[in-house]
């Protein structure tokens, strides 16, 4: 994506035009990051009705099992509210999540931990405190995924993605039709011999639904869309890109009666590109295509559109960021033709940052979500940015929020739960309920350290030098509990 002096003059323009008007407006904006001491993911982010955040992925720091599905809410600030995990003992990842017209949200993706065998597509319901109401699973023998949802207009809910256990080919997509309460009103497949999927649903103005994937005839993959009446019957289906790999994965209904939709192409350059393109009401014109790449590989993965019918997605780019992938938010103006381009890697993040989902926010920006590698407290944390209307943030630090759902449910009687452990200058204990006091014994047993009622909560750690230690915490009754403590600053 070579902008040229010209196009490098006007993207820095309208930068600083947009960062003026949304500092302006008082838009607010943070990068924090969320999780444990294992690997956690984002795959969706919703601004909620009231202005806060709800992100849903998966997490292996905590939960019943290999993986769970993990959701959050945060507030305007980025500060974690509540959390929770779904799922049993074996794979269970959430894909997508959309609020329900009662206040509610409906999260969807897959699970080997219950169902009829292999993968099966999962759903569950909570409430607007993150109370799980109900949770179902969907499929056959055979491997089966859900990969979106969207609210339908009379009531329930069509979830969509793909199955290996019915259909014509290999894979079909696969679409059910539930009500509020989760029961299943009709399911479809739609598909040839090969593979086929769906990655994206929507309810469309008419009252039916539109669907984006890939299809795969005679050895080449395209991008899919697709149109469903109400009862599930196929409308029309639509096949775009060129002679390699193409798939879409988001798609928006626009003004028009059109559908622009995103997605990754590798049909125009060595390398992987994101893909943009417009069709028209019927699904068989194409309208306007773009590949945006530069050196490296470059993918998009959610789009939305503006009120000036512009449009802005969130993907990832290998060069031009601070390190490894960075986070890539892509402006783009009604036609498709590029605008604007940033990237997000927190403060030089030198390895991955990857940016799966967004939403536009109250206040004129955006909130996004993926993961990152290179902050939090384990291999990959949960990474959420909150833009100004620019797609930028007033600061590039980030702020590591450890959450205390990670740590163990079921400890030592008396032991309380500790983070961050392994440590550097300050650790916290979640809770400080009947504790009288606290010492910390070096490896040779000696006290290098000690608080006396009122004990603080968060413990300062300053002029320890690293290595292993014991945290002793004695309570109101005078039960002594000790548990290791590991402090290093490299």
């Amino acid at each position: 994506m070579a902008l040229g002096t010209f196009g490098a003059m006007r993207y820095y323009l309208l930068c600083c035009l947009l960062t003026l008007v949304g500092r302006l407006s008082g838009q607010v904006t943070w990068q924090f990051s969320y999780g444990g001491f294992s690997t956690e993911e984002g795959n969706s982010v919703i601004t909620t009705n009231d202005g806060r955040y709800l992100v849903v992925g998966s997490t292996g720091s905590f939960g019943a099992g290999g993986g769970d599905v993990y959701f959050l809410m945060l507030d305007a600030d980025g500060h974690r509210q509540w959390s929770g995990t779904l799922g049993g003992a074996g794979v269970d990842q959430g894909s997508q999540v959309r609020q329900t017209p009662d206040g509610g949200f409906i999260i969807c993706g897959f699970t080997n931990s219950y169902g009829a065998g292999g993968y099966d597509g999962y759903v569950a319901k909570i409430s607007m405190q993150g109370v799980v109401i109900w949770s179902r699973t969907f499929g056959g023998p055979e491997w089966d995924f859900f990969h979106s949802v969207t609210v339908c207009q009379d009531g329930g809910y069509l979830l969509a993605g793909e199955t290996y256990s019915s259909g014509n080919g290999a894979s079909d997509a696969w679409f059910v039709r539930i009500s509020d309460a989760g029961d299943e009103l009709w399911s479809r497949t739609v598909g040839g011999s090969g593979i086929d999927l769906a990655r994206c649903v929507i309810s469309t103005s008419d009252g039916g639904y539109c669907f984006a994937g890939a299809r795969t005839s005679g050895g080449n993959e395209d991008a899919w869309l697709g149109k469903l009446a109400a009862n599930g019957d196929t409308v029309w289906t639509s096949a775009n890109g060129g002679d390699s790999l193409d798939y879409a994965v988001s798609l928006i209904e626009t003004s028009d009666g059109g559908f622009a939709a995103v997605g990754t192409t590798e049909s125009f350059s060595q390398f992987t590109e994101a893909y943009h393109f417009k069709v028209d009401a019927s699904g068989q014109e194409l309208l306007w295509q773009h590949h945006w790449g530069a050196i490296h590989d470059q993918e998009t993965k959610e789009q939305k559109v503006r009120s000036d019918g512009s449009y802005v997605s969130v993907g990832y780019v290998a060069s031009g960021g601070s390190g490894g992938l960075d986070m890539f938010i892509l402006f783009t103006d009604p036609n498709g033709d590029f605008l604007a381009g940033v990237t997000n890697g927190g403060d030089n993040g030198e390895n991955d940052e990857f940016g799966a989902s967004l939403d536009l926010a109250s206040d004129g920006g955006f909130i996004l979500c993926g993961y990152t590698k290179s902050f939090g407290f384990g291999p990959k944390d949960v990474y959420v940015v909150k833009t100004d209307s620019a797609g930028l943030t007033e600061f590039n630090s980030v702020i590591e929020e450890f959450d205390p759902v990670a740590l163990p449910e079921s400890l030592p009687q008396g032991v309380l739960p500790l983070f961050p452990n392994p440590a550097t200058n300050t650790t916290r204990m979640i809770s400080m309920h009947g504790t009288r006091s606290i010492g910390i014994l070096d490896s040779q047993g000696r006290l290098v350290r000690e608080w006396q009622q009122p004990v603080p909560q968060d413990l300062d750690l300053h002029g320890l030098s690293d290595g292993m230690y014991q945290l002793v915490t004695v309570s109101d009754k005078g039960v002594r509990t000790a548990q290791p403590l590991i402090i290093s600053n490299h």
